[in-house]
């Protein structure tokens, strides 16, 4: 610092070295806020995918229901002569 009193004083050109490494971004986020997304993220992935066993259960019960809808509206087309539709 100078002293405006002093004629004697210099101004000293202070020079800061940067810190070691990659700069800090502003909005960079904390672990915790890191940590909750990736949480989040395994959480809907996980939603999202099937067990084989319920895949091959449910793929069952539709080609047990297209079956008997093929026999519901074969009965139907036998019923329609009488009742006059």
């Amino acid at each position: 610092m100078v002293d405006p009193f002093d004629p004697g004083t210099l101004a000293m050109h202070l020079v800061f070295k940067r810190r070691r490494g990659r700069p800090r971004k502003a909005d960079a986020l904390s672990a915790a806020e890191r940590a909750r997304r990736y949480r989040a993220k395994r959480k809907l992935l996980a939603v999202q995918s099937v067990p084989t066993v319920v895949y091959e259960q449910v793929v069952r019960e539709r080609d047990e229901a297209k079956a008997q809808l093929v026999l519901l509206r074969a009965k139907l087309e036998h019923l329609r002569p009488l009742l006059g539709c």
